[in-house]
């Protein structure tokens, strides 16, 4: 019986809360949700773009890449002096870009002496636009490294890319 007792006070007190705080706690989970949509529409409608990202590799080096990332999303290998392909999906952003790219060798080039390498590169991100949904970076020689955003994976030559500030 003792329990019964405990729990109608429990209850009363809850209800006297209620009666006193829930117009209250009512208007703060409408504020909450109504702020939440406000900012829903805003990032729809005039926000920065956001959302998945396929990365497309462009090399112009004598060695094959085995493997970059950009920010952490990682990308696809390709071939000595050209080819490539496009990996599906991640979220890049930010002002930076971190590139981080393996070289690796030919049957003659490791007959040569060379071996494996890992490479690094922190760079400023290209602004991305509405639209643009595939970074291409583009690997040249002398360890320099371009991005540039598309809407496809039709790109521009090397040398047609916008000049940008490489490595530092």
């Amino acid at each position: 019986m003792d329990f019964f007792k405990r729990l109608e006070k429990i209850d009363g007190a809850v209800n006297r809360g209620y009666a006193r705080w829930g117009k209250w706690l009512g208007a703060g989970l409408l504020l909450f949700i109504l702020g939440w949509g406000g900012w829903l529409v805003w990032a729809s409608v005039w926000g920065p773009p956001t959302g998945p990202v396929t990365l497309i590799i462009h090399s112009e080096i004598d060695r094959p890449i085995l493997g970059f990332s950009v920010n952490g999303v990682a990308g696809s290998n390709a071939f000595a002096h050209g080819g490539g392909g496009a990996t599906c999906c991640g979220s890049i952003s930010g002002k930076t870009a971190e590139v981080i790219w393996t070289l690796s060798t030919t049957r003659a080039q490791y007959n040569a002496g060379l071996r494996k390498e890992n490479r690094r590169i922190t760079m400023t991100l290209p602004e991305r636009k509405w639209g643009e949904n595939y970074l291409h970076v583009y690997f040249l020689p002398g360890d320099k490294v371009r991005l540039w955003w598309g809407s496809g994976f039709i790109s521009p030559k090397d040398e047609e890319l916008p000049d940008a500030v490489n490595g530092k």
